[in-house]
Parts: C-alpha cells; structure tokens; sequence
C-alpha cells in the first residue's frame, strides 16, 4: 500500500467525525437546532429541586418533574444558542422521560436552580 493511498482513508475517517461520525442522528449528530426564537413551551421560566426530582417550568406555565440524572444542564455561546436570561429546553431521550437545559453561558446555571420543596 502506497502512502498517498493510505492518507485518503484517514481523511475521510477525520471528516465523517467532524460531522457526527459514521451513526448520524442516532447519537446526536443531526441538525442543531435554533434556541433564539423560541415557542413559550421550549423556554424555561424556573427549575426548582427537591430531594432528587428537579421541577422545570416553562414560559407557557407547565410544570414537568425530571428525576437528577435524567435531567442535563448544558451550555450554547454559539449563534444558535439561547438569548442571555432565556435557557431552552430540549427533548433528549425517545421515551420522554430526558431532557437538556440549555443556557447561554455557566453562570446562568446557579440562578435557575433553586432548592425548593
């Protein structure tokens, strides 16, 4: 095998990850999706925690209940990220039972989350 031969593969192995590797969308590489313009569903007005059940309230004024471990704070600077103040919610999981908050940067994290029971 010829050097210039053995260099193609690699490329193309280094692009296919740049983009999701070989799975796709099965582990989270498709489409990004746009947290400025969001629906009052997918924008988050408070997160409380009590014991180990974290209760998410969106802008519509819906209450949903994620246990701990199913529930990740996550953070998006880049131009499809969330406005300052204004975190997303987003499904992550195919039972329903997962999701991502999503904040601008980590310092809003601490003032959204309050222990409260």
């Amino acid at each position: 095998m010829t050097p210039v031969m053995t260099a193609k593969p690699l490329v193309r192995v280094g692009t296919t990850a740049q983009r999701g590797g070989p799975m796709g969308g099965m582990m989270g590489g498709g489409a990004v999706p746009n947290l400025k313009k969001l629906d009052p569903e997918d924008r988050i007005r408070a997160i409380a925690r009590c014991a180990d059940t974290y209760k998410v309230t969106t802008a519509d004024g819906k209450t949903r209940d994620f246990w701990e471990r199913n529930l990740r704070f996550k953070t998006d600077a880049s131009g499809d990220g969330p406005e300052k103040g204004a975190p997303a919610i987003v499904g992550a999981g195919m039972m329903g039972d997962r999701a991502d908050v999503i904040f601008a940067g980590p310092e809003e994290i601490s003032g959204f989350v309050a222990n409260k029971c």
